[in-house]
C-alpha cells in the first residue's frame, strides 16, 4: 500500500465567497508507504490538516491529486478512517453502539458488528465499559473509543488530527504507549498529524516538517529507533531537540509576520480606577 500526494496546493477565501485568496499550501510532494506510522509537524497554519483532510476526502486540492495504491482520492470512504480531536460520540449511544455505528451504515449484519466492536473495544482495554454512554467515561476514555470505532472499520489507512492534544499529560503519555501498541499489532498505515514534537519522535518511523504558510515540504526526516520506545531514552531527547531547532526556524517566520513593528512605542490603554481604589492596591 502507498500513499503519493502529487503537486498538492490549496488556497481559501478570506471573506467568503469572492473574498481574498489565502495560499495555504503550495505545491507538495511527497510518498508514504504502506505500514508506515508517518507523522506531519510545522507551524501553526502551515496546512497540516489541511492535507490529511484532503487524503481523508473531505476537502479537494486546488491543483494535483493524492493517490492510495494508484487510486485518486475523491471522497471520504471506510478505508481511511478519522480520528479527530475531539471523540464526537455519540451521546444517546452506548459505547459498543457508536463502535458499531460506522459498521451499520455499510451495512454489517449485527452478530458480526458486535463481534469486531468488542475485539476492538478489548484492544483499547475498554472491553468492561460496552455499554456505558459517554459521559460517564474520562476524555482519554472517549477517544479510545474514538480509536476502536475507527480501528472497527479495518481501514487500511488511520488519520488521526491532534486526537491527544486536549488531554492531560498523564492520559496523553498512557495513550501514547496504547497507539504504539495498537500500531504494532495491526501495522495499519497510520498518518499522524500534531503540534507536539516528542510525540511525533516517541511513534513515528518518519516525520515531515512543513514550512510556516504558504505549507511546503521543509524536510522528512527517519527516526531511526526501534519500536517500542521509552520517553525517558536520551536518545530520543537529543533526536527532539534537533527537529525542534528546526521547526523553530519556522514559528519564527509566522511571528515575523504577524508581530507588529511598533506595538511596544503604543501607550498602554489605562482604564480608570473605580472610585474608592487607591493607587499601590
Amino acid at each position: 500500500m502507498r500513499i503519493e500526494f502529487s503537486e498538492i496546493s490549496k488556497s481559501f477565501s478570506a471573506n467568503g465567497k469572492g473574498g481574498q485568496r489565502i495560499q495555504a499550501l503550495l505545491p507538495v510532494n511527497f510518498v508514504i508507504e504502506g505500514g508506515e506510522f508517518f507523522s506531519i509537524i510545522g507551524p501553526s497554519g502551515c496546512g497540516k490538516s489541511t492535507l490529511l483532510n484532503i487524503l481523508a476526502g473531505l476537502e479537494s486540492p486546488d491543483t494535483g491529486f493524492v493517490t492510495v495504491d494508484g487510486t485518486r482520492v475523491e471522497r471520504p470512504g471506510p478505508q481511511r478512517a478519522v480520528v479527530f480531536q475531539e471523540a464526537g460520540l455519540m451521546p444517546w449511544m452506548t459505547v459498543s453502539a457508536n463502535v458499531e455505528y460506522g459498521l451499520k451504515l455499510q451495512g454489517i449484519p449485527r452478530a458480526e458488528r458486535r463481534e469486531r466492536a468488542m475485539k476492538f473495544l478489548k484492544m483499547v482495554h475498554l472491553s468492561r465499559y460496552a455499554e456505558a454512554l459517554p459521559h460517564q467515561l474520562s476524555g482519554g476514555m472517549r477517544q479510545r473509543v474514538s480509536i476502536a470505532r475507527a480501528l472497527a472499520l479495518e481501514p487500511r489507512v488511520l488519520l488521526m488530527d491532534e486526537p491527544f492534544s486536549a488531554l492531560d499529560a498523564q492520559t496523553r503519555d498512557v495513550l501514547h504507549d496504547e497507539l504504539q501498541r495498537i500500531w504494532q499489532e495491526t501495522r495499519t498505515t497510520i498518518v499522524f498529524v500534531t503540534h507536539n514534537i516528542r510525540e511525533a519522535v516517541y511513534l513515528s518511523d518518519r516525520i515531515l516538517i512543513m514550512t510556516a504558510s504558504p505549507g511546503r515540504v521543509k524536510r522528512i526526516t527517519t527516526v531511526p529507533f526501534a519500536h517500542p520506545r521509552q520517553k525517558s531514552s536520551t536518545e530520543l531527547s537529543a533526536f527532539a531537540a534537533m527537529l525542534h531547532d528546526q521547526i523553530k526556524e519556522e514559528v519564527d517566520k509566522v511571528a515575523a509576520t504577524e508581530l507588529d513593528p511598533d506595538w511596544d512605542k503604543r501607550p498602554v490603554p489605562v482604564a480608570p480606577l473605580p472610585y474608592g481604589t487607591g493607587e499601590g492596591i
